[in-house]
Protein backbone atom coordinates (compact mmCIF):
# COMPACT_ATOMS: atom_id res chain seq x y z
CA UNK A 1 0.00 0.00 0.00
CA UNK A 2 2.92 2.28 -0.69
CA UNK A 3 5.14 1.28 2.26
CA UNK A 4 8.89 0.87 1.68
CA UNK A 5 10.67 0.72 5.08
CA UNK A 6 10.62 -2.33 7.37
CA UNK A 7 8.37 -0.54 9.85
CA UNK A 8 6.07 0.67 7.09
CA UNK A 9 5.87 -2.78 5.53
CA UNK A 10 5.02 -4.33 8.89
CA UNK A 11 2.24 -1.79 9.46
CA UNK A 12 0.93 -2.44 5.95
CA UNK A 13 0.91 -6.19 6.57
CA UNK A 14 -0.92 -5.81 9.88
CA UNK A 15 -3.39 -3.45 8.24
CA UNK A 16 -4.10 -5.97 5.47
CA UNK A 17 -4.65 -8.70 8.07
CA UNK A 18 -7.06 -6.51 10.03
CA UNK A 19 -8.92 -5.44 6.88
CA UNK A 20 -9.27 -9.02 5.64
CA UNK A 21 -10.64 -10.10 9.01
CA UNK A 22 -13.22 -7.30 8.98
CA UNK A 23 -14.44 -8.15 5.48
CA UNK A 24 -14.07 -11.94 5.65
CA UNK A 25 -17.77 -12.58 5.01
CA UNK A 26 -17.52 -10.78 1.66
CA UNK A 27 -14.21 -12.25 0.43
CA UNK A 28 -15.95 -14.96 -1.58
CA UNK A 29 -17.69 -12.29 -3.68
CA UNK A 30 -14.45 -11.15 -5.32
CA UNK A 31 -11.60 -12.51 -7.39
CA UNK A 32 -8.14 -12.21 -5.84
CA UNK A 33 -7.38 -9.18 -8.00
CA UNK A 34 -10.65 -7.50 -7.01
CA UNK A 35 -10.07 -8.32 -3.36
CA UNK A 36 -6.72 -6.52 -3.41
CA UNK A 37 -8.51 -3.37 -4.60
CA UNK A 38 -11.29 -3.79 -2.03
CA UNK A 39 -8.69 -4.10 0.71
CA UNK A 40 -7.01 -0.90 -0.45
CA UNK A 41 -10.30 1.00 -0.34
CA UNK A 42 -11.25 -0.32 3.09
CA UNK A 43 -7.77 0.52 4.37
CA UNK A 44 -7.89 4.05 2.91
CA UNK A 45 -11.34 4.80 4.34
CA UNK A 46 -11.37 2.66 7.51
CA UNK A 47 -14.84 1.65 6.30
CA UNK A 48 -15.45 -2.10 5.84
CA UNK A 49 -18.84 -1.35 4.28
CA UNK A 50 -17.09 -0.75 0.96
CA UNK A 51 -16.74 -4.52 0.70
CA UNK A 52 -20.52 -4.54 0.22
CA UNK A 53 -20.62 -1.52 -2.07
CA UNK A 54 -17.85 -1.93 -4.65
CA UNK A 55 -18.82 -3.21 -8.09
CA UNK A 56 -16.49 -4.48 -10.83
CA UNK A 57 -17.85 -4.86 -14.37
CA UNK A 58 -16.24 -6.25 -17.56
CA UNK A 59 -12.80 -7.16 -16.16
CA UNK A 60 -11.86 -3.56 -15.27
CA UNK A 61 -8.64 -4.41 -13.45
CA UNK A 62 -7.20 -6.40 -16.37
CA UNK A 63 -8.18 -3.66 -18.84
CA UNK A 64 -6.85 -0.97 -16.51
CA UNK A 65 -3.51 -2.75 -16.24
CA UNK A 66 -3.29 -3.03 -20.03
CA UNK A 67 -4.17 0.64 -20.41
CA UNK A 68 -1.53 1.75 -17.89
CA UNK A 69 1.07 -0.36 -19.69
CA UNK A 70 0.05 1.46 -22.86
CA UNK A 71 0.68 4.76 -21.02
CA UNK A 72 -2.75 6.16 -21.79
CA UNK A 73 -3.77 9.44 -20.12
CA UNK A 74 -5.78 9.40 -16.90
CA UNK A 75 -8.47 12.08 -16.75
CA UNK A 76 -9.59 13.07 -13.25
CA UNK A 77 -12.32 15.37 -12.00
CA UNK A 78 -10.50 17.39 -9.32
CA UNK A 79 -6.98 18.30 -8.27
CA UNK A 80 -7.31 16.37 -4.99
CA UNK A 81 -7.53 13.17 -7.01
CA UNK A 82 -4.69 14.26 -9.29
CA UNK A 83 -2.44 14.92 -6.29
CA UNK A 84 -2.89 11.39 -4.98
CA UNK A 85 -2.33 9.40 -8.17
CA UNK A 86 1.16 7.98 -8.80
CA UNK A 87 1.27 8.48 -12.55
CA UNK A 88 2.82 11.02 -14.90
CA UNK A 89 0.19 11.48 -17.60
CA UNK A 90 -2.76 12.93 -15.64
CA UNK A 91 -5.24 15.38 -17.13
CA UNK A 92 -7.28 17.63 -14.82
CA UNK A 93 -8.73 20.63 -16.66
CA UNK A 94 -11.00 21.76 -13.80
CA UNK A 95 -9.28 25.16 -13.56
CA UNK A 96 -8.33 25.62 -17.21
CA UNK A 97 -9.38 28.83 -18.91
CA UNK A 98 -11.32 26.87 -21.53
CA UNK A 99 -13.19 25.02 -18.78
CA UNK A 100 -14.07 28.20 -16.92
CA UNK A 101 -15.31 29.89 -20.09
CA UNK A 102 -17.41 26.89 -21.12
CA UNK A 103 -18.95 26.53 -17.65
CA UNK A 104 -19.95 30.20 -17.66
CA UNK A 105 -21.25 30.12 -21.23
CA UNK A 106 -23.34 26.97 -20.77
CA UNK A 107 -24.23 27.65 -17.11
CA UNK A 108 -22.97 24.23 -16.05
CA UNK A 109 -20.60 23.02 -13.33
CA UNK A 110 -16.87 23.35 -13.90
CA UNK A 111 -16.54 19.60 -13.38
CA UNK A 112 -19.01 18.90 -16.17
CA UNK A 113 -17.32 21.41 -18.46
CA UNK A 114 -13.92 19.92 -17.71
CA UNK A 115 -15.01 16.52 -19.01
CA UNK A 116 -16.09 18.14 -22.28
CA UNK A 117 -12.74 19.88 -22.51
CA UNK A 118 -10.95 16.56 -21.87
CA UNK A 119 -13.06 14.63 -24.40
CA UNK A 120 -10.13 13.67 -26.63
CA UNK A 121 -8.14 12.36 -23.66
CA UNK A 122 -11.10 10.40 -22.31
CA UNK A 123 -11.47 8.54 -25.61
CA UNK A 124 -9.19 5.49 -25.29
CA UNK A 125 -7.99 6.75 -21.90
CA UNK A 126 -8.87 6.13 -18.25
CA UNK A 127 -11.34 8.27 -16.33
CA UNK A 128 -11.24 8.59 -12.55
CA UNK A 129 -14.12 10.47 -10.91
CA UNK A 130 -13.88 10.76 -7.13
CA UNK A 131 -16.02 13.75 -6.27
CA UNK A 132 -18.33 15.20 -8.90
CA UNK A 133 -21.52 13.41 -10.02
CA UNK A 134 -21.96 15.96 -12.81
CA UNK A 135 -18.53 15.04 -14.18
CA UNK A 136 -19.48 11.37 -14.21
CA UNK A 137 -22.83 12.10 -15.86
CA UNK A 138 -21.01 14.05 -18.56
CA UNK A 139 -18.63 11.16 -19.17
CA UNK A 140 -21.67 8.90 -19.60
CA UNK A 141 -23.15 11.43 -22.04
CA UNK A 142 -19.92 11.48 -24.04
CA UNK A 143 -19.95 7.69 -24.27
CA UNK A 144 -23.62 7.43 -25.20
CA UNK A 145 -23.90 10.33 -27.63
CA UNK A 146 -20.44 11.38 -28.82
CA UNK A 147 -18.69 8.13 -29.74
CA UNK A 148 -16.20 8.38 -26.87
CA UNK A 149 -14.91 5.05 -25.52
CA UNK A 150 -12.69 5.06 -22.41
CA UNK A 151 -10.61 1.99 -21.65
CA UNK A 152 -11.73 2.13 -18.01
CA UNK A 153 -14.06 4.29 -15.93
CA UNK A 154 -13.59 4.51 -12.17
CA UNK A 155 -16.69 6.37 -11.02
CA UNK A 156 -17.03 6.86 -7.28
CA UNK A 157 -18.43 10.37 -6.75
CA UNK A 158 -19.58 11.13 -3.22
CA UNK A 159 -22.64 12.94 -1.92
CA UNK A 160 -26.40 13.04 -1.65
CA UNK A 161 -27.19 14.89 -4.88
CA UNK A 162 -26.89 12.86 -8.10
CA UNK A 163 -24.05 10.63 -6.82
CA UNK A 164 -26.10 7.46 -6.54
CA UNK A 165 -27.98 8.26 -9.75
CA UNK A 166 -24.77 8.81 -11.70
CA UNK A 167 -23.32 5.49 -10.53
CA UNK A 168 -26.48 3.60 -11.44
CA UNK A 169 -26.37 5.10 -14.93
CA UNK A 170 -22.68 4.24 -15.20
CA UNK A 171 -23.44 0.57 -14.71
CA UNK A 172 -25.68 0.63 -17.77
CA UNK A 173 -22.61 1.15 -19.98
CA UNK A 174 -20.98 -1.87 -21.57
CA UNK A 175 -17.44 -0.83 -20.61
CA UNK A 176 -14.88 -1.84 -17.96
CA UNK A 177 -16.15 -0.09 -14.83
CA UNK A 178 -15.38 0.15 -11.13
CA UNK A 179 -17.92 1.93 -8.98
CA UNK A 180 -19.68 1.72 -5.64
CA UNK A 181 -23.31 1.71 -4.71
CA UNK A 182 -25.02 4.53 -2.85
CA UNK A 183 -23.82 7.94 -1.71
CA UNK A 184 -20.38 6.93 -0.46
CA UNK A 185 -17.19 7.47 -2.44
CA UNK A 186 -14.70 10.32 -2.63
CA UNK A 187 -11.05 11.05 -3.28
CA UNK A 188 -9.55 8.32 -1.02
CA UNK A 189 -11.68 5.68 -2.75
CA UNK A 190 -10.84 6.84 -6.26
CA UNK A 191 -7.13 7.23 -5.53
CA UNK A 192 -6.78 3.87 -3.80
CA UNK A 193 -8.46 2.09 -6.73
CA UNK A 194 -6.39 3.65 -9.50
CA UNK A 195 -3.13 3.42 -7.56
CA UNK A 196 -3.80 -0.28 -7.00
CA UNK A 197 -4.19 -0.78 -10.73
CA UNK A 198 -1.08 1.28 -11.47
CA UNK A 199 0.94 -0.75 -8.96
CA UNK A 200 -0.22 -3.98 -10.57
CA UNK A 201 0.64 -2.70 -14.04
CA UNK A 202 4.14 -1.83 -12.89
CA UNK A 203 4.77 -5.31 -11.57
CA UNK A 204 3.67 -5.21 -7.95
CA UNK A 205 0.59 -6.36 -6.11
CA UNK A 206 -2.38 -4.03 -5.96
Amino acid sequence: MGASTDEGLEIAKRSRDIVREKIKEYIKNFSEEELEIVERVVHATADPEFAKLLVFKNDPIKEGVRAIKDRVPIVVDVNMVKAGVRYENIICPINNKETLELAKKENITRAKASMRVAKNYIDNGIVVIGNSPTALLEVINLVEHHNVKPRLIIGVPVGFVKAEESKEKLLNLDLPIITCKGAKGGTPVAVSIINGIIAKALGGKA
